[in-house]
């Protein structure tokens, strides 16, 4: 049996997969426990570790990358704007 947290971690994954991989692509808001938010305007600026339990996210405005940690993802919620595809 595998623990709660992989499961939940499991889970966000999907989701964050469904987000990605949806057709055609709709811009997200990826919200974390310490209230930062992270618009994804592309699929390519966002890339999931092998593992599920980190993604890396490229800021479209200024190139900066930043590791999340999967487990402090609190909210998924598409962005009310067009995409930058």
């Amino acid at each position: 049996m595998r623990p709660a947290r992989y499961n939940s971690l499991k889970m966000k994954d999907d989701r964050i997969k469904d987000f990605m991989h949806r057709a055609p692509f709709v811009p997200f808001d990826i919200r974390t426990s310490d209230g930062r938010v992270y618009t994804v305007d592309h699929p390519d600026f966002l890339a999931r570790s092998r593992d599920g339990e980190s993604i890396t996210f490229y800021m479209s405005d200024d190139n900066r990358m930043v590791i999340i940690d999967t487990a402090q993802i609190v909210a998924l919620e598409l962005a009310n704007r067009p995409s930058a595809a």
